[in-house]
């Protein structure tokens, strides 16, 4: 039984990332419907759509809702972003703001305005919002409908009017949020309804929050305690667990500190709940999530305490493209412990957020089904399964779509299960089938309970990600959608609809191949991800005199290196100066080099890998970005180079002559790049120079020759000549060298902004051509966060932007400027998340948080939290095991009154923290313009306005609104600042390689050498 479980989990997890074709080919297989069966399903279900068209007065106020807006148009989301963001703003000049934003444009709104006294069954925007409790609007607005609407909107400002939409919006919230406590949820309950319990929305983002829904969970059992023994749990209400909130880590790599946080926090829950009978099912998680969660059931499934509960479940995803193998491996795994699995089926709730993950990463293919039918074939093919094991599984059918409901129906006859429906959703559609199917099956309600502030944002963007118009939810009450369409047979729609989503690997319309990534989480990614790590581990690079080692263990020795010296550099010079003019003589055929260097950095990338982990300190998805964005550099600067240096550009002109312009390389480029980016920096650069027709002196950080020496290998391995592209190795004075060379043509340079200056007084100060200067320097970069952000989305995005490479990243966030109504609460948690983070060697799979560079660079940090120690406010504990030689941080959180008592970059995991008030936006964006520097700026903020506004205000080269400000990617996100941050152009767009060539033009009196055959007719030409 163990052999045959462990070959079932490997089938699964085999499928995550196969053929999509191949997963469906399985389904249309698996799926055994007859053509009765599908005809009784259509049959069934167009009636009941056309008595819930009938009787639509009858719908639920959400159900009117998402009937009056489709959740794919700009009405629909801009009213839940303020359904889900009002309830959480502190302050009043905010709230205001963000509903002018959002309802501030009246005639977007005039096709929703109602005419029926009833102004909730009604359904129009106003009548929803404002529920004519404080304002009338019982008969339809006369004349100038957007001029009223302006006129209501200008008075915004008057509490009556916030007041009402607060109401309106609670409102709705209710709609979403069954009750706001466990003892409330069950006084509401009908008397013997059937509930399924949901007591949070968002995961824990620190251990207080875990602790909090730890706390909530158990408060929920207790007050579903029955009075009476219950003898059959499948009868009685229960809860549904979110295992990433009961630990903060809720990870694969952190697996064995989920087994030692989280699964005793959950093994107390199972043990409440089979003391009273009660059922407690573990909810879905995103796909990298499914494999620790089914090792936590399959020990959770073992424990002698629950032996013999039958009350434990768990959540399938069908859109997941494992879901019918899983199945199978869930059925030996009951059987194996001899008792009955509870599965509650969805479609799935995080379709959005895992397309883009996939496409984020480079994967292969994708872990969910990328079409709708697809998805719904998999859910009915899933359903046969579980009906047809009743001995493994107790199957709980959760759906809102008629035609769905009816094919459970026709598949299910005779069997044992339930129907789901989610608290406000589907009331219509369950009363209707109540009503016309004798003996339907027991009906559950999915409640979600909690704060509103808590559990709507977390709500609403599981609707919007799932409530597409293509949706049934949308569509079935809409009389122009005809009902035939929304009964067609699931098999049909298919084949006859095949996914059109491209593949991560061709995300780019261009043709561009995406840069190939790993999902770490995955357990198959992961052992090989292990295993090419472990391979390297005691590799050493190069040869030479100087020793070269590891940041994190200094006893490591990654390689020996060899210095150069400065007659070295020009004898290199000569060199690459004599080759350059062939070199440039290949055109866009330069690009096949390039590409090709791309393919051989992919094919060593377990050594690359280890390598920047050894020689840079980086984290393993730290090392696996790097890598993919080098590859990117070269496979953009190879299409580049042939639009832009392959055939002449013609060029307008008079008959008989012929005009063009063509680019070339300049001649010696020199590239001098930094150790925080050893090879993705190092390679834009040099990959830049070489697709422009130069050579290149290449000129790596001391700190990391090595993956420098291995890029060039590649590079010369693809087809660069070896003279074209020379590595030169050596500290400041060897860059020095090379900067003053008399032929030097352009020089690329990252790294600080006193260095830029050097290099730029320098060549201003050389005799000949001016030569051109491109320069990448650092930034005080700032996130700014109002109060209508969300926190958790806001925790993360400031953990991977301020502490993500140890804080070493030129783009790396260095002053968080938050709202003071919102600092107190918002603060706390981003202490709590900080404490959490992994500090040490990154070998380890675990870290995250790697060493800083060398010991001068943690001696400067060291004396600037010394300077501010009076003004730190969170510290992450560094662990008791870190190497005592080993050069460590722990990320430092420090408020500042003001901006300007920072008189310079901090390049490392410090994070510095700004309060401002809501009506003095413009000061704050002052002071940090006032700084100077301008290369990334963040903003976390739900109003459209407030963006608009600060980006108007600065002049960072980068803005990045609710997400991470780290992690541009090349030729979507081109990376480079104005200021003291740069002189661009942008590394990875469409403007850099320009910089790097000459334009030459070639005018040629055609008609001098005989007749002008432009004058002649086609006919004429074909005579001469």
């Amino acid at each position: 039984m163990t052999d045959n479980l462990t070959a079932l989990r490997a089938g699964y997890q085999q499928t995550t990332y196969e053929p999509e074709a191949a997963t469906i080919d399985r389904l249309l297989t698996a799926d055994r419907r007859t053509p009765g069966q599908v005809s009784a399903a259509q049959a069934q279900a167009t009636a009941l759509i056309e008595a819930c068209r009938a009787n639509r007065e009858q719908r639920s106020l959400l159900d009117a809702f998402l009937d009056q807006f489709g959740l794919s148009t700009e009405e629909g989301v801009a009213l839940m972003c303020l359904a889900e963001s009002i309830v959480r703003i502190p302050d009043q000049e905010t709230a205001d703001a963000l509903i002018v934003d959002k309802i501030g444009s009246g005639d977007r709104w005039r096709e929703h305005l109602g005419e029926s006294d009833s102004l909730l069954v009604n359904a129009s925007t106003w009548a929803l919002m404002l529920t004519g409790e404080v304002v009338e609007l019982g008969r339809p607005v006369q004349g100038n409908f957007g001029g009223w609407l302006g006129g209501l909107v200008n008075r915004m400002g008057e509490p009556v009017i916030r007041q009402s939409l607060r109401y309106a919006m609670k409102l709705l919230g209710n709609e979403f949020v069954f009750a706001t406590s466990a003892k409330e949820a069950v006084r509401s309950a009908e008397d013997g309804a059937l509930y399924s319990f949901d007591m949070l929305g968002e995961a824990a983002r620190t251990e207080a929050d875990a602790q909090h829904y730890q706390a909530a969970y158990l408060s929920a059992l207790d007050a579903l305690k029955p009075t009476q023994p219950v003898t059959d749990c499948l009868n009685h209400s229960g809860i549904s667990v979110k295992l990433s909130a009961l630990y903060p880590r809720y990870e694969s790599l952190h697996e064995d500190a989920v087994h030692e946080q989280l699964y005793p926090r959950l093994l107390e829950l199972a043990e409440r709940a089979a003391a009273d009978n009660l059922q407690l099912t573990i909810d879905a998680e995103e796909a990298n999530r499914l494999d620790l969660s089914l090792r936590i059931l399959e020990r959770l499934m073992g424990e002698p305490s629950l032996t013999q509960w039958q009350g434990l479940g768990l959540a399938l995803q069908a859109y997941g493209k494992r879901a019918l193998p899983l199945i199978d491996y869930l059925a030996v795994l009951a059987r194996q412990h001899e008792r009955r699995l509870i599965v509650r089926l969805v479609k799935g709730a995080y379709w959005d957020t895992e397309i883009k993950h996939a496409q984020q990463l480079g994967l292969d293919a994708y872990p969910v089904f990328t079409t709708k039918p697809a998805t719904d074939l998999s859910y009915i093919a899933c359903a046969q399964r579980l009906l047809e094991q009743p001995d493994a599984f107790y199957a709980q059918f959760a759906t809102h779509n008629a035609f769905t409901l009816a094919n459970i129906l026709q598949l299910g006859q005779n069997a044992s299960y339930e129907l789901q429906r989610l608290h406000g959703m589907g009331d219509l559609l369950y009363e209707t089938a109540g009503k016309q199917i004798p003996g339907l099956p027991p009906v559950r309600t999915y409640a979600p309970v909690g704060p509103h502030k808590h559990l709507m944002a977390y709500l609403i963007r599981r609707l919007l990600e799932n409530g597409a118009n293509s949706s049934f939810v949308n569509r079935f009450l809409d009389d122009e959608v005809p009902i035939e369409r929304l009964v067609r047979n699931t098999r049909n729609l298919v084949i006859e609809q095949p996914g059109t989503l491209p593949l991560p690997t061709a995300l780019f319309p261009d043709g561009r191949i995406n840069s190939r990534g790993v999902e770490i989480q995955d357990p198959l990614h992961g052992a090989a991800l292990t295993a090419g790590i472990e391979q390297w581990r005691g590799a050493q690079w190069g040869e030479g005199d100087g020793e070269v080692r590891n940041p994190a263990r200094p006893e490591d020795l990654v390689g020996h290196v060899r210095w150069d010296a400065g007659e070295s550099v020009e004898g290199c010079f000569n060199a690459a100066r004599a080759a350059q003019p062939s070199w440039d003589a290949l055109d866009g055929r330069r690009a096949l080099v390039l590409r090709r260097a791309a393919d051989l950095l992919e094919q060593h990338n377990d050594e690359l890998l280890t390598l920047l982990i050894r020689e840079a300190g980086k984290t393993w998805q730290d090392a696996i970005d790097e890598i993919r964005e080098a590859v990117d550099f070269l496979r953009y600067y190879a299409q580049q180079c042939e639009a832009h240096f392959g055939a002449p550009l013609p060029l307008p002109g008079p008959t008989g002559e012929r005009n063009s312009l063509r680019l070339h390389g300049r001649g010696v480029w020199a590239c001098i790049s930094p150790w925080n980016f050893p090879l993705a920096i190092f390679l834009g650069q040099v990959s830049a120079a070489l697709a422009a027709g130069n050579a290149v002196l290449a000129k790596p950080a001391e700190q990391t020759p090595l993956i420098a020496a291995r890029a060039v290998a590649l590079l010369q391995e693809a087809g660069v000549p070896q003279d074209v592209l020379q590595l030169v190795q050596g500290d400041g004075a060897i860059g020095a060298a090379l900067i003053a060379l008399p032929g030097i043509e352009g020089v690329a340079f990252t790294g600080s902004t006193t260095v830029a200056k050097i290099i730029a007084r320098t060549l201003a100060d050389k005799d000949g051509p001016i030569v051109p200067l491109i320069a990448e320097t650092g930034g005080q970069n700032a996130m700014i966060v109002d109060s209508t952000a969300m926190f958790e989305q806001v925790t993360d995005d400031v953990l991977r932007s301020a502490f993500g490479s140890a804080g070493q990243r030129c783009s790396a966030l260095r002053i968080l400027c938050v709202q003071d109504d919102i600092a107190d609460e918002l603060l706390p948690m981003i202490g709590g998340a900080m404490a959490l983070l992994q500090i040490g060697d990154p070998m380890a799979g675990t870290t995250d948080v790697g060493p800083i560079i060398d010991a001068e660079a943690l001696a400067r940090l060291d004396a600037h939290c010394v300077a501010f120690a009076e003004r730190e406010r969170f510290r992450a504990p560094l662990p008791e095991t870190l190497p005592s030689n080993g050069h460590y941080l722990a990320p430092r959180l420090i408020e500042l009154e003001h901006i300007n008592e920072l008189t310079e970059e901090q390049f490392g995991p410090i994070l510095h923290v700004v309060r401002y008030e809501a009506g003095r936006l413009k000061e704050l964006l002052a002071a940090l313009d006032s700084t100077g520097y301008g290369l990334t700026l963040g903003i976390h903020s739900r109003n459209t306005a407030f963006v608009e506004q600060v980006y108007r205000h600065t002049r960072a080269g980068n803005v990045y609104v609710n997400r991470n400000m780290t992690g541009a990617v090349v030729g979507v996100q081109p990376f480079g600042g104005t200021g003291l941050s740069g002189s661009g152009p942008k590394a990875g767009g469409p403007h850099y390689l320009l910089r790097f060539a000459t334009e030459r033009t070639l005018s040629d009196n055609v008609a001098a050498i005989g007749g002008n055959l432009d004058l002649l007719t086609e006919d004429q030409r074909a005579e001469t």
